[in-house]
């Protein structure tokens, strides 16, 4: 007998060892799996970040060389050219300017930036010798015209005149020196079933805003935060011009599911199966429930029975459903088709004001919106509303079609399980619609979330 026990201790022994060894191959190989796909996702992920600097860089150069062409310098500066800080007259002279030249520097007049051509040479004198040079013109009747003034005095009220412009240059510099060291956009992509809205809250917690210091924003901590909530398998982050992009990579097979404090029956039910992910049921497998009956909660409570808090339930609970439904229906339905009329709207938002509400143009209308990134320099956003007028147009139905439709839409609200068994019938009434009655019989999800603890589960308190 002892040895027939010895027998069986070491097959069992054995069995567990195989067990363990299938247990750690198992592990090992999910670990390879995911070891391989975080390595897919960091490859995309990067493969997405070139592709999208490329498409920044090209914008950026875009914008670069449209600015380089509208700031390229003009040969003659800004209308002049300016030939030093001392006061200096301009001659033209009819003529080669030889004789005059040789006449002017025996007369200790210095000229300048001697040009000939057209039939005239063209000179600078300084101003104080403007008299005698106009003197020793008249005195060899040389045709001569005199022309622009330049100097210190010219160069002073030069800028003086565009002290504005420069000015309002300078102050331009500097808000765009300032905007372009914020971060004023977040671009979250790669996310489905995670809404922005929830990546946003986290990214928010962490201090990541619109309108913080680019220096004051680690792309590490970034995906630190994003990684740290359910339902993400990788995350990546980089900085491009004004606007922070955060990549998503969310896990297989993920769904968001919301929590609530008790669940209650949404039908007339016999109970079939029953998943508790958090908190305890109050019904077991073949029990009979009411519309309305409570199936669980997440209440705790002491030793002695007294309810310490309400937290939160997250539970599913199927059973077999029978129900009929009555609806009355019509043969005749109302279509919106477009008219062929349409407008456009445009609204610019920078530093994330926008400066323009669109306003539909038609009471009954259709809407594309498109929406262009221009945030290269300054956060500025140019978004697109184009409107198609629609008018309602009545038009005639198959009645069995639409009460099939209506049968199929029930179906999908009761969330049915496998196979269910479903049959109808279509009776014309004497107002012109038609009844259809539709009976419906399966199992389904009878679960419904409540927001608060059922009022019936007090009197259950201590069971």
């Amino acid at each position: 007998m002892s040895r027939a026990k010895k027998t069986d201790g070491a097959a069992e022994k054995k069995q567990r060892e195989q067990e363990l060894k299938r247990i750690k191959a198992a592990k090992k190989a999910k670990k390879t799996e995911l070891k391989r796909e975080k390595e897919e996702s960091r490859k995309r992920i990067a493969e997405i970040n070139a592709k999208k600097r490329a498409v920044k860089l090209e914008a950026r150069q875009k914008v670069y060389r449209k600015i380089k062409k509208k700031l390229k310098n003009d040969p003659r500066g800004f209308g002049y050219n300016n030939y030093g800080f001392l006061p200096r007259v301009e001659l033209k002279v009819k003529g080669g300017g030889a004789e005059v030249a040789s006449r002017l520097s025996t007369a200790g007049i210095g000229m300048a930036d001697v040009a000939v051509g057209g039939g005239f040479s063209t000179f600078k004198i300084r101003k104080k010798d403007f008299h005698k040079a106009v003197a020793i013109l008249n005195e060899l009747c040389y045709n001569f015209e005199i022309g622009e003034g330049f100097g210190i005095g010219r160069l002073t009220r030069f800028w003086l005149a565009r002290s504005g412009l420069i000015f309002g240059a300078v102050a331009a510099a500097i808000a765009l020196n300032i905007s372009y060291s914020h971060i004023w956009r977040i671009d979250i992509s790669g996310n489905e079933v995670l809404s922005d809205a929830a990546i946003e809250s986290v990214l928010k917690k962490a201090g990541f805003v619109s309108g913080v210091k680019k220096t004051d924003v680690d792309t590490d901590l970034v995906c630190a935060a994003v990684n740290g909530m359910d339902g993400v398998s990788d995350a990546g982050a980089e900085i491009i011009g004004t606007t922070l992009y955060v990549y998503v990579l969310e896990a297989k097979d993920f769904t968001v599911r919301q929590k609530f404090e008790a669940y209650e029956s949404a039908y007339d039910a016999t109970v079939t199966r029953i998943v508790v992910r958090r908190g305890r049921a109050h019904v077991a497998r073949g029990d009979v429930v009411k519309k309305g009956d409570l199936l669980a909660d997440g209440d705790v409570y002491s030793t002695a029975g007294e309810l310490l808090y309400t937290g939160e339930c997250d539970a599913d609970v199927y059973g077999d459903v029978s129900i009929t439904v009555t609806a009355e229906v019509s043969a005749y339905s109302v279509e919106y088709r477009r008219t062929g009329k349409s407008k456009r709207q445009t609204c610019f938002t920078v530093f994330g004001r926008r400066l323009f509400t669109p306003k539909p143009p038609y009471k009954s209308y259709e809407s594309r919106t498109t929406t262009a990134n221009y945030d290269v320099l300054i956060p500025l956003y140019v978004t697109t509303y184009e409107y198609f007028e629609t008018k309602p147009v009545t038009v005639e139905r198959d009645v069995d079609a639409v009460a099939k439709e209506f049968a199929e839409s029930k179906a999908k609200e009761l969330e049915f399980v496998g196979e269910f068994t479903t049959s109808y019938t279509v009776k014309a009434t004497e107002t012109g619609l038609y009844r259809v009655n539709l009976f419906l019989s399966g199992e389904a999800l009878i679960s419904k979330g409540s927001p608060r603890r059922m009022p019936q589960d007090s009197e259950n308190i201590g069971e």
